[in-house]
Order: C-alpha cells, then structure tokens, then sequence
C-alpha cells in the first residue's frame, strides 16, 4: 500500500546532523509515511550516511540518484516536488530535528481542512522552536521571536510582500503541488512560491504547536538569526539582496499582477528593523 504521506528531504554536506534528523522522523507517532531524499552531490559522507540508512529501513526510506548534477536547493526540491505521487508531501531539511508528533498534528490539521474545503489545494504550517547547535532553546517560538502572525489565510496581499511559511513545517495536497509547478526560473524560496499560490488559489492553514527544533549554525541557508545591520538586509550574502528583491517581485506578480515593488522594498526594511528589535 502506497503510503499517504511523502517526505521530501534535499541533502548537500549534511553529515554533521543528519543522523539526528533521519532518526526523529523514524521516531514519528504516526508511521504512514516514506522519506525520498535527493542529495545535492555532497563532498562529505551525507550519501553515506543515506544508503546506510536506507538500507536498514528500505520501506521508509528511499534515495534518489540520477545524473543531474548540483542543482542547487529549490531545484533539488522541485524534482523530488515532481516525483511525488502522494496525495501528501512534507517538506524537510537536512539539520532540524522533528519533535515525535510534528507528523500526526499536521495531517490532522491537513484532514479537518480538506473535509472544510475537499476541492482547494491546501497548505499546513506550524510554529518551530529556535535551538542552537546543541539543541539548546534560543526562543522557544519563531514566530513570536520573529514578531509573526500567522494568520494568513485569504490575506494574499500580505503574503506577497513577506513570507512567514517555513519551509521545513509544511505540508501540501497534491492538488497545491499540481498548481505550482513547474517552479517559475524566479522562485528562490519553494515554501514562499506554495504559500503565494495557495493564499490564490487555495487555502493556508497554521497549527499553533512547535513540530520542530529549528537548528541555528554557521552553515544554514536560511535561519532564525536576527539581523544587526539594516545594511546587511540588501547584501548580496542575505535573502534580501537587491537582485533578490527583483526576483521576488517577479515571481509576486506571476500570481498578483498589483504587486509593487517599493511596497516589497519598504517591507523589507520594516522587518529588518524588527527583527533588530
């Protein structure tokens, strides 16, 4: 039996952590899942670490190998995006740590939303708890330490201007990811792209509870770190960037042809600044 649920797992140098994180999703109170990995060509053991893990569990387990190279994060996503064939995907990263019942809380919030609205594509997300390295609490909310609410739902002229979705909290239908792909050449942030279409077209749903330990360290592509400078915000080293910022306003007016681009601009500044608070 085909199980409901897939989780999409994108790997590149990940050996550090990713023992913790393989072994909290196979801790999960709800079993009926598989987890398909892609690794990004890592130089380190990550694809080791996999097939070994794989090997042990091949019913839950599966990883993918082709000859497509680096692909880079949201493209790694995009392809095990469209090789999912359940009417359920979850998406995850390589260095969190998913706490038992991350699984079970978010179907169940995916069921009551599809008995609501059974036509709709729908997007779950959750509140994440903020760890350091050693999983030691730096905030015990994202979202509050982030000054985020997430009720979003039917607000997609909030959404356009700043994503609050967290990619490794997620789950979509199927009938989310049929409307959102192929991924447009601008998208750069997956999570944000689905949230943008299903406040569209869809339907955003959030449960309140952390699922996750959101792992802070040198090497995260994207964390709950505050920014110290405004500057900073339009570096080239930060999501921000103006060249970021270009992107991200073209891939708001695929979906929301009113979107404007000094209103994305100003946002960002407003963030950066209470994120500095």
């Amino acid at each position: 039996m085909k199980p409901e649920i897939d989780i999409i797992l994108t790997t590149y140098n990940g050996e550090r952590f990713l023992n913790q994180q393989l072994d909290s999703i196979l801790n999960q109170s709800s079993k009926g899942w598989k987890l398909v990995i892609r690794d990004d060509n890592s130089t380190d053991n990550t694809k080791t670490i996999i097939k070994n893990y794989a090997g042990k569990y091949p019913d839950k387990i599966k990883l993918i190998e082709d000859n497509k190279g680096n692909l880079g994060l949201v493209r790694n996503f995009e392809t095990l995006l469209k090789s999912s064939q359940s009417e359920y995907i979850m998406f995850c990263d390589q260095d969190d740590v998913w706490l038992p019942y991350k699984i079970e809380l978010t179907f169940n919030a995916m069921q009551s939303a599809k008995n609501q609205y059974s036509d709709s594509p729908i997007l779950i997300y959750t509140d994440l708890k903020i760890v350091d390295e050693e999983l030691k609490t730096i905030a015990d909310s994202f979202w509050k330490f982030h000054k985020i609410s997430p009720q979003i739902d039917g607000q997609l002229n909030k959404i356009i201007y700043r994503n609050i979705v967290t990619g490794c909290t997620i789950m979509i239908n199927k009938k989310l990811k049929d409307i959102s792909m192929p991924f447009p050449p601008e998208v750069r942030l997956h999570d944000w792209w689905l949230a943008i279409n299903a406040a569209k077209n869809g339907k955003l749903k959030f449960v309140p509870q952390q699922t996750i330990l959101y792992r802070q360290h040198s090497k995260n592509v994207i964390g709950g770190k505050k920014h110290r400078n405004l500057l900073s915000v339009f570096s080239s080293k930060t999501m921000t960037g103006f060249k970021n910022l270009l992107n991200d306003y073209k891939m708001a007016k695929k979906i929301c042809p009113s979107a404007n681009l000094f209103k994305l601009i100003l946002n960002n500044i407003r963030w950066a600044v209470l994120r500095r608070l």
